[in-house]
């Protein structure tokens, strides 16, 4: 797998913990958006939390957002490796 410069493989624990990390020390108003560069954006919708709401309570718990975060994950990971190089999180 070709290197991007300044890019090393990262883990999936590793990606949660720093988008956690930078939505704590935010000071941002919408700190979701702002920590994950927009990508909150896109799950802000009611079609979206249907789909992460998988027990249909009508929430999304901390576990059931962070079981599609990892289901997102996996289907970044094309090696299976648990970790994402710089081609994988990219989209390359």
């Amino acid at each position: 797998m070709p290197q991007v410069q300044g890019f090393h493989r990262i883990s999936r624990l590793t990606l949660i913990s720093a988008a956690l990390l930078v939505a704590s020390l935010a000071h941002a108003d919408d700190m979701a958006t702002f920590a994950t560069g927009g990508y909150a954006r896109g799950l802000q919708t009611k079609a979206m939390m249907h789909k992460i709401d998988t027990d249909g309570d009508g929430t999304v718990s901390h576990d059931e957002f962070i079981a599609y975060q990892s289901k997102v994950f996996d289907m970044m990971d094309k090696t299976k490796s648990g970790s994402l190089g710089p081609q994988e999180f990219l989209g390359k």
